[in-house]
């Protein structure tokens, strides 16, 4: 059952993809949580932070994300930013960064966290080194509902900070 719901986000991310393309452009995102206004075409997607600008210690919070960037896309990043922004600003190291895989340098990260589409990984550092990390693929089923995306992402967040791996 899970290898089949892998299988459909991929197909979900890949259609995505090609609607992007074919609309380069043309449309607007619309969604209650504005994502950069760049459409997919021009947005710059910034590769992965040095190791040096993450904290020692703390919680990572990273959308990983390729070149062709669709709506949903747009809105996955956006609404794990705002879940970081509003739960978790100004509290224990918690970072929020993008990843662009296509980026030279960060093919890596798609072995690393053995990613199969755009998704969002949450990652616990101490002293530096990454002790632990889940990738939330279900982001892509809780998109419609964003008080469910908010839920699933702060709440993986939290259980970071409230259970730190020993």
């Amino acid at each position: 059952m899970k290898k089949i719901a892998t299988w459909v986000l991929v197909a979900l991310a890949l259609a995505g993809a090609a609607v992007a393309v074919k609309n380069k452009g043309t449309t607007k995102p619309r969604s209650p949580v504005s994502p950069p206004s760049e459409t997919q075409a021009d947005a710059a997607v910034p590769s992965a932070p040095e190791v040096d600008a993450l904290p020692s210690d703390g919680v990572v919070v990273t959308y990983f994300t390729t070149n062709v960037r669709c709506r949903s896309c747009l809105r996955i990043e956006a609404l794990t930013r705002q879940a970081v922004e509003s739960h978790f600003a100004g509290k224990f190291p918690v970072v929020f960064r993008m990843v662009n895989v296509d980026q030279p340098g960060n093919a890596h990260f798609t072995d690393d966290y053995r990613l199969v589409s755009k998704t969002v990984v949450v990652s616990e550092r101490k002293d530096g080194v990454e002790l632990r990390w889940t990738n939330l693929q279900d982001v892509w089923l809780k998109l419609s509902d964003p008080s469910a995306f908010d839920a699933y992402v702060s709440g993986a967040i939290a259980g970071y900070l409230e259970t730190p791996a020993s």
